[in-house]
């Protein structure tokens, strides 16, 4: 049985959970269940979990491909889930997870009797590189009998929209073992990351007497909130391009469905109705959008993000002294916003030239020396010299 108390240091995407099954584990005092920045090493390995499989591929492709036997199939929420256990080279037992639209979102690969990294140097040196996750004792009743319980370490790296985390057992005296492997797409995590029951249910016991289930958990809540959580990734991996093309029209339905479902988290409720603003926007449905945004500020009035997007949504449809006072309460909640500060001094040009300069100078001040701006800082000048030229004529 496994049992997780977390730490957060700081905010993410990525969520805290609490595992269980045949074997307890209990947290070292100094952890944190909070993942690395999010500059992660390459999750360079010589491990082939999925072999021709990959995520973002249709169900179509892989049962095409090596999905044709011995696999079982379930629903997941929404979605599907399709079962396989193999015997050699070693044994292992997977899950492969398909959201409404039969995407494969996320792969989990249990191995139940652990696999040696000895055999794996690529993949050592990878998780060499890394800070633990989460740390953790397996079967920590055995401390009751000064017994010395295994350690676990969790591993958490990845690709530009992928999470790739690995589960470590340490037992003296003994190589380290690998005992879980999950591959998601980043906005799936919350609901694939290795804390599910039936995940963790496979890895054996050495004492199958002791089948505790202190903090077991069989889903995130209840399950229309857990469909609501499914969708709101969906929309995510759809309005952001996961998989290499923006979908706005999925991501605008995958949202109205979460926020139909619902969502228990007041500020992911509120996000919900944002991203559906921003997807109708990039339709060109401003009217719609901006309705949405408004129903997402009633209940988050004091997001600065929100309140920015609503701002160029007002700016688009041409209500530019309503878009100037948005991005003006954006900033009186975060001064140091580059994108709002750039935002109202485009507002501002044909209104209050001296005053678009002086906010296109505190752009440039706020983004100095930031790579990922340089595209606005050039077009940040630009406007300044023109603004400038003509102001003296």
């Amino acid at each position: 049985m496994v049992k997780f108390i977390n730490q957060h240091h700081r905010l993410h995407k990525k969520p805290k959970t609490f595992f269980k099954v045949f074997l307890l584990f209990c947290l070292l005092p100094h952890c944190a269940s909070t993942p690395p920045s999010p500059n992660l090493p390459p999750s360079e390995s010589d491990l082939d979990l999925l072999g021709q499989a990959a995520l973002c591929q249709t169900k179509a492709e892989t049962q095409t491909r090596w999905l044709q036997t011995g696999a079982q199939e379930s629903p997941w929420g929404g979605g599907t889930e399709v079962f396989r256990e193999t015997a050699s080279p070693n044994k292992q037992v997977q899950w492969f997870m398909f959201n409404e639209d039969q995407t494969l979102v996320g792969v989990i690969t249990v191995f139940p009797r652990g696999l040696s990294l000895e055999d794996y140097p690529k993949l050592r040196h990878t998780l060499g590189q890394l800070p633990p996750a989460r740390e953790f004792f397996f079967h920590s009743s055995q401390l009751l009998h000064e017994q010395t319980p295994d350690s676990g370490t969790l591993y958490r790296t990845g690709e530009a929209t992928t999470t790739h985390q690995y589960f470590i057992r340490h037992t003296q005296g003994k190589h380290d073992q690998l005992v879980m492997a999950v591959f998601v797409l980043d906005p799936y995590e919350t609901l694939l990351d290795g804390s599910h029951v039936k995940f963790l249910s496979y890895i054996e016991n050495p004492d199958p007497s002791k089948e505790e289930l202190l903090g077991a958990r069989n889903q995130l809540g209840p399950e229309k909130e857990f469909l609501g959580l499914q969708q709101f990734a969906r929309g995510e991996i759809a309005l952001f391009a996961s998989c290499g093309n923006k979908q706005p029209e999925l991501a605008i339905d995958a949202y109205q469905k979460a926020i139909h479902y619902g969502l228990s988290d007041p500020k992911q409720l509120a996000e919900a109705h944002h991203r559906l603003g921003l997807a109708l926007r990039s339709m060109g449905r401003l009217s719609e959008a901006s309705t949405i945004l408004e129903q997402a500020l009633t209940i988050q009035p004091y997001s600065a993000v929100i309140l920015n997007s609503y701002g160029s949504v007002l700016a688009q449809l041409g209500k530019v002294p309503k878009a100037i006072e948005t991005y003006e309460r954006a900033l009186s909640l975060q001064p140091n916003y580059a994108q709002a500060r750039f935002n109202l001094a485009e507002a501002y040009e044909a209104h209050n030239p001296k005053r678009a300069i002086q906010e296109y100078e505190t752009f440039l001040i706020l983004t100095d020396e930031n790579p990922e701006e340089s595209t606005k800082m050039s077009l940040a000048k630009g406007r300044i010299k023109a603004l400038q030229g003509g102001a003296t004529q």
